[in-house]
């Protein structure tokens, strides 16, 4: 089945979800509303439609951003160029909203309007007063790449990991139970701690093995076959257990994720390892309607 041909699909299994079900969030049209785009309820659930290409074009800034607070006053965003474009303040909206915890949130004016983004998340509550150190840039990396989606179309995630601001309730895990992908990297920086990468979760390599669909997380690049994330391959090899990405996958999430997979032996020692990881769970009907290629959970 060709890419092209899965994207209509995909295309027409949103609009039936959204007509009949309302699991997926309608497309928004032109820029997102500003401060808007909240957690949908629970502590650790979050809605995405970043882009991959905003989040690339805009990485010389995000840089200049983790050079310092977020916030030298406690209330004022500090100066950024990326509040002057309507693609750099869809990146900020993420930022914020992954850096900071829901109830607080942080304002910057710009042509006369001011713009306000809610924290949401909270991986990186420090860097509101200083400069965001090298775990605060991996932890917001991923919860930044766990928001991509390559269809512009708003999905609920479910977003776990080895960290305080990643608890999660158990309504949330009976609601979201297909393991779709964990992400991990760097977007800030250069050097071998530098890069943007993904492992497929449990309900990927179990519904669409060798599918097409499989290749790359769908939610996140979309039909791009130019995609910048780097699909690292099973977070966990159901099927051959000894080729592993990551040294530890608990029952609920993945972490100690490497940049490739390693073999019986191990892994190389020139191999970059992220223990900061997040993993992102859908709901059935989400997992279904992105994955059209796949095997339809039940």
């Amino acid at each position: 089945m060709s890419r092209t041909h899965d994207l209509l699909i995909l295309i027409a299994a949103i609009a039936a979800g959204v007509a009949q079900t309302g699991c997926l969030a309608e497309a928004l049209e032109g820029e997102p509303a500003e401060g808007q785009l909240g957690s949908t309820g629970e502590a650790l659930t979050s809605t995405n439609r970043l882009s991959m290409n905003r989040l690339s074009m805009n990485r010389l800034s995000m840089n200049g951003l983790s050079a310092g607070g977020l916030s030298p006053s406690g209330a004022d965003l500090s100066s950024t160029e990326l509040i002057e474009t309507p693609e750099g303040r869809e990146l900020l909206t993420y930022v914020i909203r992954c850096a900071l915890p829901e109830g607080e949130s942080l304002s910057g004016a710009h042509g006369g309007v001011t713009y306000t983004f809610p924290g949401a998340v909270g991986v990186a509550p420090d860097w509101r007063d200083e400069p965001l150190d090298p775990a605060g840039q991996r932890w917001v990396s991923a919860c930044l790449l766990a928001h991509v989606n390559g269809y512009g179309v708003e999905v609920p995630i479910s977003l776990r990991g080895e960290h305080e601001a990643l608890g999660t309730t158990t309504t949330e895990r009976a609601q979201f139970n297909a393991q779709e992908a964990a992400f991990y990297g760097n977007l800030f920086g250069s050097g071998p701690d530098h890069g943007m990468y993904a492992c497929a979760g449990a309900a990927v390599e179990a519904q669409c093995g060798a599918s097409p669909s499989a290749e790359v997380p769908w939610r996140s690049c979309g039909a791009s076959e130019g995609c910048e994330l780097a699909f690292v391959g099973p977070c966990r090899d159901l099927a051959q257990p000894a080729l592993q990405t990551c040294e530890n996958t608990s029952a609920d999430f993945v972490e100690d994720c490497y940049t490739e997979a390693g073999g019986p032996d191990g892994w190389s020692g020139d191999l970059v390892k992220y223990p900061e990881v997040i993993t992102v769970y859908l709901k059935r009907d989400d997992f279904n309607a992105l994955y059209p290629g796949c095997a339809p959970l039940p």
